[in-house]
This record gives structure tokens, C-alpha cells and sequence, in this order.
């Protein structure tokens, strides 16, 4: 590895283990902190706290380099998955695609909920566990469907793909290529992480639109405390789906645009997992920050540590001063 290589390794290491204990920290609050009356949501909650713990998981151990040039997508494998063979290096890239999906849908659902639980005031766990499994079940189909998709491992059809941009190619342990004009599951997938995100956006944008003309039209319906609750859950949703325009559009855009030949390949290849990164540590803190019982808790405990680090600091002064 050379000297980028190195650093990216490093970057992409610490954004994933923040995201895994950030996530883990949240789906401990979904499980035991949570109050009845977050019972159907935290299941939408806990869908995409999943999706993120497992997505740093793929890419922590994967850490790959993408590269597009004309109809190829180039991968170099820099974790510890390119000691296990071809098979699973190429399917922990594709891993952490159809996991980026699904937190989309997982998103996308969580507001679908909020709109039904407020029009029509019912809303079942079992609804949410269905509408859950209904949603992860596209990306997996897309994900399996990719099983058997042909890749190739020959330095020199790689080196003769990216004309000479990477230097010392025949360094690496595990580089990947494949051809996705021929391969109809990667079509699927490329444009699912691509343009199947406006229709995603689409229906969330109308989702929050009719929440809130809904909260107008019954205010004499719904308590204050149910119409406060219900804004605050959908700006933590916003603010979430906003974060995707800074994490999996621009990844996105340099792919497409290198496969256009616009763009290098080289330089943006170090750019696409830690951007994709960003969203598994953004979406807890955010769901943390809005859902009061997990905001209450948090700086309960954090106070609690000052406290604690402050009497330990006094009875030190104390004994400091009788001896």
C-alpha cells in the first residue's frame, strides 16, 4: 500500500467504528429505553440502526477503492476480506451498496408510518415488522441476484482497463473488475443506488407535506403533546434524508461522471466509502438528538459522569488537603 492507501485504511476504520458504536449505542436505547408509545416506530428505527451497524461492518472489513472506466467498475480490496477470495471480496462491495439502499427504503418507511399513524391512527407493531421485511426484501433480492455475477482478477485485463492510471497494480492482493454493460444484476443495482433514490425522495417530500397539512386540519383531533411529538419525529426523518445529499449523491455523481469520462477515476476512488460513511455516524446522532426519551437518557448519563468525575476530583482535593 502507499502512502493514500494507508491513510484511507485509517480514515475509513475510524468513521466505521464510530458509526458501529454510535449505532450500537442507539439500538441499546431502541431495545430497552424506549416508551410504549414509541413501540411501532422504534421497529422502523431499529430496521435502519441494523442496516447502519451492519454497513460499517462491510465496509470495515472490505475498504475497498472504487474505480469506473467506460463500462467497468474496477474495485481494489484494502481490508481484511481480500484474504478470503474473490467471491466474498465482490460481495461485501455489493454488501455495502444494497445496505446504503436500504437505508433509503428503511427511511422512506419510517416516514410512510407517520403519515398513516397520524391520518388513520392505526398502526400495528406487526404492520411495521411486515412493511420492514417488505422493504429490506428489494435490496436482498438485488444483493443475491449479484452471487453470480463475473468478475475478473487478471492484473494485466486490469491494468489494460485503467490504461496505466494505478500504479503498481500487481501490488495489490485483491482487484476486482467487471463489465456492467453484459450483467444484468449490476444494471439493477446501479440504478437503484442511482436514480431509484428520486422516487424514495419523492414519496418521503410528500409524506412530511400531508403530516403537516394533517396536523393543521385536526388540531381540535390530536393533543398538543401528539402534534409535538409527531414534528419532531418528522424533522429528525428531514434532517436525515437530507444527509444523504452530502454522503450518497455525491459518490454516486463521481461514478457516473467517471463513467462518462468527465472525471478521473483515481483521486475519487478514495472518496466514495468515507463519504458513504458519513451517513451511519450522521442518522444516530440525529435520531438521538430528536427522540427526547434517547436525548433525556443520554445527558442523564453524561451528567452523571461529570458528577462522578467531579466528586472524585473533591474527595482528591480532600484528601489532598488533610494530608
Amino acid at each position: 500500500m502507499n502512502t493514500a492507501d494507508s491513510l484511507f485504511v485509517i480514515i475509513v476504520t475510524i468513521l466505521t467504528l464510530i458509526g458501529f458504536c454510535l449505532n450500537f449505542l442507539l439500538l441499546y436505547l431502541i431495545i430497552w429505553k424506549s416508551p410504549r408509545s414509541l413501540t411501532p416506530y422504534r421497529i422502523f428505527l431499529a430496521n435502519t440502526t441494523i442496516t447502519q451497524l451492519l454497513f460499517a461492518v462491510f465496509a470495515v472489513i472490505s475498504q475497498p477503492r472504487v474505480l469506473s472506466k467506460h463500462q467497468y467498475t474496477i474495485v481494489i480490496y484494502l481490508g481484511p476480506v481480500q484474504y478470503f477470495g474473490s467471491w466474498f471480496s465482490y460481495m461485501s462491495y455489493v454488501g455495502i451498496l444494497h445496505l446504503s439502499l436500504n437505508s433509503f427504503i428503511s427511511l422512506m418507511l419510517s416516514m410512510v408510518y407517520r403519515y398513516y399513524s397520524i391520518r388513520f391512527h392505526k398502526f400495528t407493531a406487526s404492520t411495521s415488522i411486515i412493511l420492514c421485511v417488505l422493504g429490506y426484501s428489494i435490496p436482498f433480492l438485488i444483493y443475491a441476484s449479484c452471487s453470480n455475477v463475473l468478475v475478473d482478477q487478471s492484473v494485466a485485463v486490469n491494468n489494460e482497463i485503467l490504461e496505466g492510471s494505478v500504479r503498481n497494480l500487481e501490488n495489490y492482493n485483491m482487484v476486482l473488475s467487471t463489465n456492467i454493460t453484459n450483467q444484468y444484476p449490476l444494471i439493477i443495482l446501479v440504478l437503484a443506488v442511482t436514480i431509484g433514490l428520486i422516487p424514495i425522495y419523492f414519496v418521503m417530500y410528500w409524506c412530511r407535506h400531508q403530516i403537516h397539512k394533517t396536523l393543521k386540519q385536526t388540531r381540535s383531533v390530536h393533543s398538543p403533546s401528539t402534534r409535538d411529538n409527531a414534528r419532531r419525529l418528522v424533522h429528525a426523518l428531514t434532517i436525515q434524508s437530507i444527509i444523504p445529499l452530502v454522503s450518497v449523491f455525491p459518490a454516486s455523481s463521481f461514478w457516473c461522471l467517471a463513467q462518462l469520462g468527465i472525471v478521473e477515476p483515481t483521486a475519487y476512488s478514495y472518496f466514495i466509502i468515507p463519504c458513504l460513511s458519513l451517513g451511519c455516524i450522521a442518522d444516530p446522532l440525529v435520531t438521538i438528538r430528536c427522540v427526547l426519551p434517547y436525548r433525556k437518557w443520554v445527558l442523564k448519563m453524561c451528567h452523571r459522569t461529570t458528577s462522578d468525575t467531579t466528586s472524585s476530583n473533591q474527595e482528591k482535593t480532600t484528601i489532598f488537603l488533610k494530608h
